[in-house]
Order: structure tokens, then C-alpha cells, then sequence
């Protein structure tokens, strides 16, 4: 503090004695801000990190170059906020393996969960008209909707509230859209719904439990978009620019895509171009937005102005804090958060077919980060580099974690080695050197997985874990390795 103030007093004595001192100065400073800025670039570039490291070990810095080449990502789009602005942005990488074409700032990508905060901004917006209510009743119009034409209607009434479709804690179960192939039919919302072709999905009413609490499903967000269209008589992508996108300036963010050939493609596991470049999402609300960093941030930095107090802004200051609410017992609308205090923040990852977003935010510090990449191995690359961002940028959460080296007795690593079939053909083939165990997956290279526990090994680079499945006589039936947000179950067959 005190040599802020030193340094305002010399700024001060310099504008009344030395004008050209001043300027000298002010020169000076800005290249400081801007040095500091070039070297905090240069930082992240080298110092990507691992999910976790060994006890007794230095966490090893890691290019992003070579990470980007790991994981088979074709490029990122990434902006980095600090003071609540953007500190800078950058983009690495390329639209597409085919053309190489470089990504741009304007590059538009897929970006799933992250949707909802946009559709959840339109619905307070109509609030704000008086078009909406947000404790408006809707279960009513589900049971109608869904029920019609069929025996089976449910014992009791269906209650739940617009807020809790915005909050997912209306009571339906956790379901993700796959998406559609560009080409194949595409259902409308109330097939999604009823679960009828040419959804691929089930019917929403499985497994629906108005007493489960908050439950991430897209069928929150189907039934918000169904009744927000019908109540409103306007489409989505017309209530968003009307309401979010014309407000902001913002021209490169939509649901349908915009007059622009500037849209990244995305890209599958083992590296190759998703068919026809992305998959459609007749689920808009839910997973089927098209942005990028610059613009999407544009909107949320706006909602945390708006939940500060600005007045005139994008939505009513009381409206916005009920996005961002850090009260438990009235949790946030479109946003996922997490923590209290400094802690407190926005943490949201995006997934469709093809493409990855993860968006850290901390209101508290002014701090955080939005990710964009066009491969579905790009939820892998992005949490290495947002634990990069946090060593930098010194934030709450997100650091590599340190794990011990077990060693177990040599009988128990014995009894999970042998062959796991995934499907006829691609299996998990299991053996064992000293203190781990070696996978060696159908078609791939072998990966070193260490003890976690007696039933539970990692693997360091990737981070993925295997949970082994042993039946009533201790006896191994199989296993499941998760991978981010993938699943692989496997049964033991020798």
C-alpha cells in the first residue's frame, strides 16, 4: 500500500514539475503492464501441468504445444480475465485437420452446457417484461404435454416451478443429449420429451423424483425452451438477440449459425473430423449454442456487472444476483457454482459431439478463464491448462494434486491381471511389473496405472482411473475406467 502511494505521489510531482518526466513514466508503466502480461503468455505456453504428481517430486511443466499434439486437439481458443476484463486472448491451433485453416479470434465453436446461463438470461429477461413469473407453476403443463393421449398418467400432481427448471432441481433424471448427425431427422421438443423417434433418447418421466434435489438433465432446459417458445410465441434465437445478443453487440453468437464460414470442426477421440463437422442439437436451450470466448464473456462479465448494482444493464441487478446466487438453499439459475467467499465461482465445462468449453470465473477476485476447443479430447487438454492458469494467477482451486507411491503385496496386483472385453472387438489386456499394473488397450499404447487403493489404480499422463469389480467370494468380474466424462465398462474374460 505504501508504495502505491509513493508511486502516485511521484506520478503527481512529475505532472506538476516534469511534464516530459511524466510522459517518460507513463510509458514506462505501460510497458510494465504489458511485459507482465507477455510473461504471464509465456508462462502458460511452458508450464501446462498434470492432474497429479508423485509425493517427493516437482509437478513437471508442460508445453502446450506438445499437449495440444498428446491429445490429438486440433486447436483452442482461449481468454484469460483478470481485474474483471479480459487480460488477453489467444488462439492456438487450427479450425480442422483437412485445411488446416488457423482458428481466429471470431471462430465460432459448440458450446454445450453452456447454453443454459445464455437461455436462462433470455427467461429473466421476459421476466423483466412481465411475460414470465419465475415461481410460475409448470408442472401442470408437463403432465398436459407429455401425458396427453396416453393411459398412464401419474398417481398425484406434477408441481414444479420455472425456477427450478432454470436451477435443474425440478426433479428430472440426469440425461445428456448425444446429438444428431447433420443429415439424419431431427425430433422436435416434444418428442424429446415423450421419447418417441426419432429422439434417441427415453421418455422424460423415467425415473423422475421431485425429491432428488438438483439433478444436471437437459430435459430441464427442453421443457424451459417448449414453454418459454409457446408462452412467448417467439423462437429462441429470436428472444436471444432481441433480448441478449442486439444489447451486448454481440454478432457472432446464435443457435442457428450466423453468415459466416468462420466455425471451428470438431473432432473425435483418435483424431479424425467429426462427419459433416458437428452434430445438430434440436436441444438448443440445453447444449446447442455457437459462441466464442470474446463474445461469450462479453455476456457473463455483463451479468456480474448487473449483479453488482449496474443500473440500465443487460438484466435488473435483483434478477442477475439470482443467477449468481451463493446462497445453497437458493441455487443459481443456468450457472453451475461451487464454493463461499473467495472461493466462490463459476465452474462450467461445455461438451457436445466434437467439442469441449470449460469456463472458471471468480467474482470475488475478478479472475478467471473461458476454453474453447474443437475435440472431445479437449476436457483433458483444458483442465491442464486451467491448472496452469492457477499456479499463475495464483487462484483458490485447481492445483496439481500429490499422491503417495503404494506398493502392494505381488497377490493382489495377480488376481486383476488377464484380458477385459469393452465389445468383440476391443479389449483391456492387464499385467503387472513391480508396483503397477501395465493396460494395454486394443490398438493403442500401453498405459502405467498406480495404487490408489486396493481396488482402484490412476494412470499420471492421462489421468484415468480403473475401479476393479470383485463378486460376494472376492473374485474380479470386470472393471470400469473413467476417463473425464467417459465411461468404459469391461468384463473379465481370462
Amino acid at each position: 500500500m505504501k508504495t502505491a502511494k509513493r508511486a502516485v505521489a511521484w506520478k503527481k510531482l512529475c505532472l506538476t514539475a516534469l511534464p516530459l518526466a511524466a510522459m517518460i513514466f507513463s510509458f514506462f508503466a505501460c510497458q510494465t503492464e504489458e511485459s507482465l502480461r507477455k510473461s504471464r503468455i509465456e508462462q502458460l505456453e511452458k508450464g501446462l501441468y498434470r492432474a497429479v504428481y508423485f509425493r517427493g517430486q516437482v509437478p513437471e511443466k508442460l508445453k502446450l504445444s506438445d499437449r495440444l499434439q498428446f491429445f490429438k486437439v486440433p486447436g483452442i481458443s482461449l481468454a484469460v480475465i483478470d481485474k474483471d476484463r479480459i487480460d488477453w486472448f489467444k488462439t492456438y491451433g487450427y479450425k480442422d485437420i483437412i485445411k488446416y485453416e488457423k482458428l481466429t479470434p471470431t471462430t465460432i465453436f459448440q458450446v454445450g452446457e453452456l447454453s443454459q446461463p445464455v437461455a436462462a438470461a433470455i427467461v429473466l429477461a421476459e421476466v423483466a417484461k412481465g411475460h414470465l413469473q419465475l415461481e410460475e407453476e409448470v408442472g401442470s403443463y408437463y403432465e398436459n404435454l407429455i401425458f396427453t393421449g396416453r393411459k398412464f398418467r401419474p398417481q398425484g400432481r406434477i408441481s414444479f416451478t420455472l425456477s427450478q427448471l432454470l436451477s435443474h432441481s425440478a426433479g428430472f433424471y440426469p440425461w445428456t443429449s448425444a446429438g444428431y448427425p447433420r443429415g439424419a431427422d431431427q425430433p422436435d421438443l416434444t418428442q424429446v420429451l415423450k421419447g418417441e423417434e426419432p429422439a434417441g433418447n427415453f421418455f422424460s418421466w423415467r425415473g423422475f423424483d421431485q425429491q432428488a434435489g438438483i439433478r444436471y438433465s437437459d430435459f430441464n432446459y427442453v421443457l424451459l425452451q417448449k414453454f418459454l417458445e409457446e408462452k412467448t410465441g417467439k423462437k429462441l434465437a429470436e428472444l436471444a438477440r432481441e433480448d441478449i445478443f442486439e444489447p451486448l453487440g454481440i454478432k457472432m453468437t446464435g443457435w442457428s449459425l450466423p453468415e459466416t464460414t468462420d466455425v471451428a470442426t470438431g473432432h473425435a477421440r483418435e483424431g479424425q473430423a467429426v462427419e459433416g463437422g458437428y452434430y445438430h442439437y434440436p436441444e438448443e436451450a440445453a447444449r446447442g449454442l455457437w459462441s466464442n470466448p470474446l463474445d461469450y464473456l462479453k455476456f457473463v462479465l455483463e451479468v456480474m456487472d448487473c449483479a453488482r448494482g449496474k443500473s440500465g444493464g443487460l438484466l435488473h441487478p435483483e434478477l442477475a444476483r439470482r443467477m449468481l446466487s451463493a446462497d445453497p438453499r437458493q441455487p443459481g439459475l443456468g450457472f453451475r457454482l461451487e464454493g463461499e467467499r473467495e472461493k466462490f465461482k463459476i465452474y462450467m465445462k461445455g461438451r457436445t459431439h466434437g467439442f469441449r468449453s470449460v469456463l472458471v470465473i471468480y467474482p470475488a477476485l475478478g479472475q478467471g478463464a473461458l476454453i474453447m476447443a474443437n475435440s472431445d479430447n479437449g476436457g483433458l487438454l483444458l483442465d491442464e491448462i486451467i491448472r496452469g492458469l492457477s499456479v499463475i494467477y495464483d487462484w483458490p482451486d485447481f492445483k496439481p494434486e500429490e499422491k503417495p507411491l503404494y506398493r502392494l503385496d505381488p497377490s493382489v496386483y495377480q488376481q486383476y491381471v488377464g484380458r477385459y472385453e469393452v465389445n468383440g472387438s476391443y479389449y483391456l489386456d492387464i499385467s503387472f511389473e513391480d508396483y503397477y499394473l501395465v493396460v494395454h488397450p486394443t490398438g493403442q499404447t500401453p498405459t502405467k496405472f498406480y495404487v490408489e487403493t486396493q481396488t482402484i489404480f490412476f494412470s499420471v499422463d492421462p489421468f484415468l482411473r480403473i475401479k476393479f469389480n470383485l463378486d460376494d467370494s472376492g473374485q474380479v468380474t470386470g472393471l470400469t475406467l473413467w476417463q473425464e466424462d467417459y465411461e468404459i465398462r469391461a468384463r473379465k474374460i481370462s
